[in-house]
């Protein structure tokens, strides 16, 4: 499916994040759901699949993951940097009825080991992680679904690793460093925008795990379409999802030490779906890169979205994963 860049960005202009926050360090793309307590409770699914969590030993620290349902496995790989994978649940969980659905968290993330240095954290070792953990559960080839800062290591792991991909799925991902474009105007309310303001001033207004999820708290109304979650969602994913402002930061300082992918998108092989939320926070200056450089994209928006097209448009979303998965080689 082809949308133009124009018709995406009909509604308000673009500016670089940068200009709006001068001085600030920005994280590229958001993350994974809302912020939370700190619990990590498991969600359950609902369409009732049996579901086990456990810990894998990858690269010397230990993993978490959680799967569900059988089938062909499709690994789901969460943004951030610094929340985790409950962004996914329980939206994605009826997927289970076709697949062997994946949740894990990065090093530094959810329950999976915090390591005692966080310069550990880089997109090679994030790439060989995921790597290592779908060895350890037992994977050859399988889909990857990542989302935002994910998509980011993902596009990383297909030219690292392109012999275990059986498709990838890129959501609300930018290309680049230079993509990184927020809407104008933000929209929202006053205190939202101050929110997001705390949120990107950089690591001294984010040096703990309760102030990082402050600030993404009061922000994160701004990543969905037109300022406003599914009735809800905030609260449920904030109770279940555990948060680090270490990682968080040192997100930010990988994504702005600046990444080019683009030169070498045509070495991605694997069958690619790209997409986008039309209302989404980030703009991600011109979005058809992935798409266009991509030799077996496809580019889908999904125009009732913002960040989170799997929360806003579940049934949509499930619908274009189900058909991208039967359109796979056996």
């Amino acid at each position: 499916m082809r949308v133009t860049r124009r018709g995406f960005l009909g509604t308000g202009s673009i500016i670089p994040a940068v200009a709006i926050f001068p001085g600030a360090v920005l994280t590229g793309c958001g993350g994974g759901g809302s912020v939370g307590s700190g619990s990590g409770s498991g969600s359950g699914s609902d369409e009732g699949a049996a579901e086990t969590s456990g810990f894998a030993m990858v690269n010397g620290q230990k993993l978490y993951s959680v799967k569900l349902g059988r089938g062909p496995p499709v690994i789901f790989m969460h943004g951030g940097l610094g929340l985790d994978h409950q962004c996914f649940r329980p939206f994605v969980d009826p997927l289970a009825d076709s697949a062997q659905v994946v949740y894990y968290d990065h090093l530094g993330h959810g329950k999976s080991d915090r390591p005692a240095n966080f310069k550990d954290l880089t997109l090679a070792r994030l790439s060989s992680d995921c790597d290592g953990l779908a060895t350890a559960l037992g994977f050859d080839k399988f889909v990857l679904v990542a989302h935002s800062y994910g998509g980011i290591i993902a596009i990383d792991f297909a030219l690292r690793f392109p012999h275990r991909l059986k498709g990838l799925v890129l959501s609300c991902t930018p290309a680049n460093t230079a993509s990184l474009v927020m809407r104008n105007p933000l929209g929202g309310t006053a205190s939202q925008q101050a929110s997001l303001g705390r949120l990107f001033a950089g690591p001294s207004a984010n040096s703990t795990d309760q102030a990082l999820r402050t600030n993404w708290s009061g922000a994160v109304p701004l990543y969905y379409n037109n300022a406003a979650p599914p009735a809800g969602v905030l609260a449920d994913v904030d109770q279940r999802t555990i948060y680090s402002a270490t990682a968080f930061n040192r997100g930010n300082e990988i994504l702005f030490s600046g990444y080019d992918f683009v030169p070498q998108l045509s070495g991605i092989q694997a069958p690619t779906a790209v997409h986008y939320g039309a209302g989404d926070l980030w703009r991600f200056g011109d979005n058809e890169k992935l798409a266009t450089n991509v030799p077996q994209a496809t580019l889908k928006y999904f125009q009732n979205s913002g960040h989170w097209p799997f929360q806003e448009e579940k049934a949509e979303f499930l619908d274009h994963m189900r058909s991208f998965l039967a359109s796979l080689p056996r």
